[in-house]
């Protein structure tokens, strides 16, 4: 059977053709989607199952592969907010603090944003594998452009590149691993926590490698180190992928019919056009600023999840119980919201924060050494690697008598609001004198614990709450959690030289604590209108 089954009629009139349009069958949708699953299932049969640690010999190419991305993407933002505020005598770019801190966030958020188109091209255009390497390539480029002396413009060419090669990888790399496992395969879990290792490994050495760099402001060193490590990922890529990963994701799952390359292709050029006729107005009007981009992101961040509910919540494919599970969806993403808007500070506002009022001497037990600014960044990922197993047990332990899912949300958000409370209380204690940055990794270890109770939960109510017919776009509304956080963060960060740091502190921490408990006294409610989930 073909993959596009038509009939085409043709019709003799008067010695003249007529060509009618041609239309497809209405079973073609249930031949593609056999097709597609067919192909997997060869694809999966074809490449060795064993060879890393029990699972398919793929997983250890993308598990360096990953470690080598995350390694250089967290090595390049462990020094990039100092390299964007240190003076040009430093070997920085001279940038206010605040809106330094503001473009972080943004940062973020875009790369968030972009994982939604990216795995929109990898489904109809690329494949997952074609996606993953392009991405790739352009990250390299992106963390090239910071490692010459190109000073603003390499900022910003450089933010492009990896916002761009980072929407085509993240989530699409990721896919791959999935597809490695044939259908209901018991590994599938584990070995998603094997690759979730080489996130978390890639992020903890890197900053602590790249200290050096800091240590003696070679800012473009470090981030040529981050490149080299890309490059690294990307060869490993190149010279094992075929014998390990076979044919699984070279194709489109859903590839563009003839006739929506052409609606797609008028979309985008229209999509380019108004942005450059934007950008080409404004700049001539000298009203072109980062401020724009900042407010253009943060609205992009509160419309595109109102959209993504709406859509899903007044669809004709979704029945009732189904919708009354997304709005039991809605507070939980508020909280998630909440939380990675502390969570995601912790790469400037309170890396920053430390840096300036505490000692920067780390004491555990009497022994006392110097704490690098960049080894903020490796704390995250450490405490998860020692924490994960920690928790995962405890839930397993626990069994039915674990909490619910609203509960886990809201434990994770007051977590997070705890942390920042206890950096507010501590700057008032302390005032003007410095402090132990054991304070500082505290609170960076609060809000691991709330990640470990929030994420891995988000992951999961994303799939258990999710419509069938809006399965893959509820996982990514639960991405925009993050993206839409950063995108307030943008914002909300040209705030702290008003407010003072302190208060800055106490009031978020104190949003988040408030909404939490608020949640917390509806918990009921958002349960009954999951119907049946836990």
């Amino acid at each position: 059977i073909f993959k596009h089954f038509k009939i085409m009629l043709l019709i003799n009139c008067q010695n003249s053709k007529i060509y009618l349009l041609s239309f497809k069958l209405k079973v073609q949708k249930g031949w593609d989607v056999m097709a597609s699953h067919n192909s997997h299932e060869l694809a999966v049969e074809k490449i060795p199952h064993k060879g890393f640690f029990g699972h398919p010999k793929g997983l250890g190419v993308l598990f360096f592969v990953e470690f080598w991305e995350r390694f250089s993407y967290y090595g390049m933002r462990a020094m990039l907010i100092f390299y964007m505020y240190y003076a040009i005598n430093q070997g920085g770019l001279g940038i206010d603090k605040a809106t330094a801190m503001s473009i972080m966030s943004v940062y973020g958020a875009l790369i968030y944003m972009s994982s939604i188109p990216g795995a929109w091209i990898a489904d109809r255009i690329t494949g997952t594998r074609g996606a993953t390497l392009i991405g790739a390539v352009l990250i390299i480029i992106g963390h090239v452009c910071l490692s010459l002396p190109f000073q603003m413009f390499g900022l910003f060419a450089s933010m492009f590149f990896i916002i761009v090669g980072s929407g085509l990888m993240k989530p699409n790399i990721s896919n791959i691993v999935g597809r490695l496992y044939p259908e209901n395969d018991v590994r599938i879990d584990a070995g998603f926590v094997i690759f979730y290792m080489s996130v978390n490994l890639g992020a903890l050495i890197s900053p602590i490698i790249l200290q050096n760099f800091l240590d003696v402001n070679n800012f473009h060193g470090g981030f040529l180190i981050a490149a080299i490590g890309m490059a690294l990922g990307l060869v490993w890529y190149i010279l094992f992928n075929r014998k390990t990963l076979g044919q699984v994701g070279m194709q489109p799952t859903n590839p563009l019919t003839a006739e929506e390359k052409k609606k797609y292709t008028f979309i985008i050029v229209a999509i380019v056009a108004v942005i450059t006729a934007v950008l080409i107005v404004t700049y001539l009007t000298n009203t072109l600023s980062f401020n724009l981009v900042s407010n253009t992101v943060l609205v992009l961040g509160i419309v595109l999840p109102i959209i993504y509910f709406a859509t899903m919540i007044y669809s004709k494919d979704v029945d009732d119980t189904e919708r009354s599970r997304v709005k039991a969806f809605i507070p939980l993403f508020i909280l998630g919201m909440i939380f990675w808007s502390i969570q995601e500070q912790g790469s400037n506002v309170l890396n920053i924060y430390g840096l300036e009022k505490s000692d920067m001497h780390l004491n555990i037990f009497g022994w006392t050494t110097r704490f690098g600014e960049a080894w903020f960044q490796s704390i995250n990922p450490l405490f998860i690697l020692l924490f994960a197993p920690l928790i995962s047990l405890m839930w397993m332990k626990m069994g039915k008598k674990q909490p619910s899912l609203p509960v886990k949300f809201a434990l994770g958000t007051f977590l997070a609001g705890l942390s920042y409370l206890i950096m507010g209380l501590i700057g008032v204690s302390y005032g003007s004198t410095t402090f132990s940055v054991n304070w500082v990794i505290l609170s960076y270890v609060i809000c691991v614990v709330g990640e470990l109770c929030l994420s891995p939960t988000g992951n999961s109510a994303a799939v258990k709450l999710a419509p069938k017919s809006f399965n893959a776009q509820m996982m990514s509304v639960w991405l925009l959690t993050n993206a839409s956080a950063q995108a307030i963060n943008g914002t909300v960060v040209k705030y702290i030289d008003d407010l003072g740091q302190t208060t800055y502190f106490i009031l978020l921490g104190s949003i988040a604590v408030v909404v939490t408990l608020i949640v917390l006294a509806f918990t009921p409610i958002i349960k009954k209108a999951m119907k049946g989930i836990h």
